[in-house]
C-alpha cells in the first residue's frame, strides 16, 4: 500500500499486480474542482485500487471523501458540504475496446502514460458533486424570507388590475 496519491500513475502496468493508494488532496491540487467552491479550503480523502478483474480487465476505483466549503444557491451564503462519493472505472488501452463495453459500465481511455491520478479524481468528485447546493430549508437566511413573501402577498386579495385595453372600447370601426 502507498500512502498519499501520486500526482500521475501508470495505471495499466499497476493494474497487473494491484495496488493501492490512500491518502488526502488538497483541493488547490483540482483546479476544476476549485472553480465550484466557495474558497480554497478542504482536504478529500482518497482511498483508491488499481486491480484486475476475474475476466483480467484492468480497473480503477475508488471512494472519496471530505468536507469543502460551496455556496447555497438559495441564499448564496458559504456553507459547509460533506461529500461522499465512490466510483469504479474500466480501463481501456485502446478506442476500439471502448465499443465492446457495455453501456452500464463507465470507462476510461487511458491515453496517457503514466496517468494523471489526480485529474481522474478530479473529474468523478465534480460528477459526483451536487451542482446547486443548499443549506437545509431551517437553517438557509433565505427560507425565512421566502416564507415572509409567501405569508404576506405584496398583492392585496380583491384588488383589480385595470385592464390595459379598456381604452379601446372607445374606439369604433366604420368600415
Amino acid at each position: 500500500m502507498s500512502e498519499g496519491i501520486p500526482e500521475r500513475v501508470d495505471l495499466l502496468r499497476i493494474a497487473k499486480p494491484g495496488g493501492h493508494y490512500s491518502g488526502s488532496i488538497n483541493v488547490v491540487r483540482m483546479p476544476r474542482f476549485i472553480d465550484y467552491l466557495a474558497n480554497k479550503e478542504g482536504q478529500i480523502h482518497a482511498d483508491i485500487v488499481i486491480g484486475t478483474d476475474e475476466r483480467r480487465h484492468a480497473y480503477i476505483k475508488g471512494q472519496l471523501n471530505g468536507t469543502i466549503w460551496v455556496t447555497c444557491q438559495r441564499c448564496m451564503q458559504p456553507m459547509e458540504y460533506d461529500i461522499d462519493t465512490s466510483f469504479k472505472l474500466m480501463l481501456v488501452e485502446f478506442e476500439h475496446q471502448l465499443e465492446r463495453i457495455p453501456e452500464d459500465v463507465d470507462a476510461i481511455l487511458v491515453s496517457e502514460v503514466p496517468a494523471p491520478l489526480v485529474s481522474i479524481i478530479e473529474d468523478e468528485l465534480i460528477l459526483g458533486f451536487s451542482l446547486v447546493p443548499m443549506h437545509k430549508e431551517e437553517d438557509c437566511v433565505a427560507t425565512s424570507f421566502l416564507q415572509g413573501q409567501r405569508d404576506n402577498p405584496q398583492q392585496e386579495v380583491g384588488t383589480e388590475k385595470p385592464n390595459p385595453f379598456a381604452v379601446l372600447k372607445d374606439f369604433k370601426s366604420d368600415s
